[in-house]
C-alpha cells in the first residue's frame, strides 16, 4: 500500500498533468515522472488514468464540501450562509487552478462514467439552495430544477474563468454569482441589495 505522501504526489502531479495538457494528452509516463514514483508505485494505488482522475475528483469534491460547509457554520441567515459558501468556494479554486481545471474543465473529456459523475457530484450540492425557497417573498412557483440550474451555472462561471486562463478573476466572480444564485428566491432588487451591502 501506498504512504499517504505517495499517493498525494501522485494525485497532485495528475491534476497538474491533466491542467496542463488535458485529459486525452495525459498519461500515466507523465504523472509518474511528475510526482518521481515509479509506474509500479502508481499502480499499486491505481488501475489507471482513469481511476487516479476520478480518485483526485472525488476528494477535491470533498475537499470543496468540507470548505463550504466550515465556512456557512455559524453564520445566521440563508443569504448570509451561501455569501460565506460561495467565497469559499471561489478562493479554493483560485488557490488550487491545477486542481480546479482538472475537475471543472477537463473532467468533462475522460468518457461517460466520469461525466456522470461529475453530474452527480454537482446534483450533490442543489440542496443547499432548497432553504432560499424558505425566505420571505420567495415564490411558490419556482420549477423544480431551479437548484440544479443555480449550481450548473455557478461552475459555469468558473468553468469559464479555468479555460481562459483567468484564474485572478474567479474570487471577482462573487458579487455576479451571488445575484445570480439568490435572485431567483429574493427577487432582483433584493438580491441586488444584499449584494451591495457588506458582509456583517
Amino acid at each position: 500500500m501506498l504512504s499517504r505522501d505517495q499517493r498525494q504526489r501522485i494525485l497532485a502531479a495528475a491534476a497538474e498533468v491533466v491542467a496542463k495538457r488535458g485529459y486525452q494528452d495525459t498519461t500515466i509516463e507523465r504523472i509518474v515522472k511528475r510526482a518521481g514514483v515509479s509506474r509500479a508505485t502508481f499502480y499499486e494505488n491505481f488501475d489507471n488514468r482513469e481511476d487516479c482522475l476520478l480518485v483526485c475528483f472525488a476528494e477535491a469534491t470533498a475537499e470543496l464540501r468540507r470548505r463550504l460547509a466550515e465556512a456557512a457554520a455559524g453564520i445566521e441567515g440563508w443569504p448570509e450562509q451561501v455569501r460565506a459558501a460561495l467565497t469559499a468556494g471561489l478562493d479554493f479554486a483560485a488557490s488550487e487552478p491545477a486542481l480546479a481545471r482538472a475537475c471543472l474543465v477537463e473532467v468533462m473529456t475522460a468518457g461517460p462514467r466520469a461525466m456522470a459523475i461529475y453530474e452527480q457530484a454537482l446534483q450533490g450540492f442543489a440542496p443547499f439552495f432548497l432553504a432560499g425557497r424558505e425566505l420571505d417573498g420567495a415564490s411558490a412557483e419556482l420549477p423544480e430544477t431551479l437548484e440544479d440550474s443555480i449550481v450548473g451555472g455557478i461552475v459555469w462561471m468558473v468553468h469559464q474563468r479555468l479555460l481562459r486562463g483567468e484564474v485572478d478573476a474567479i474570487p471577482g466572480l462573487l458579487p455576479t454569482m451571488l445575484a445570480f444564485a439568490l435572485g431567483p428566491y429574493m427577487g432582483e432588487e433584493r438580491a441586488a441589495e444584499f449584494v451591495a451591502a457588506e458582509p456583517a
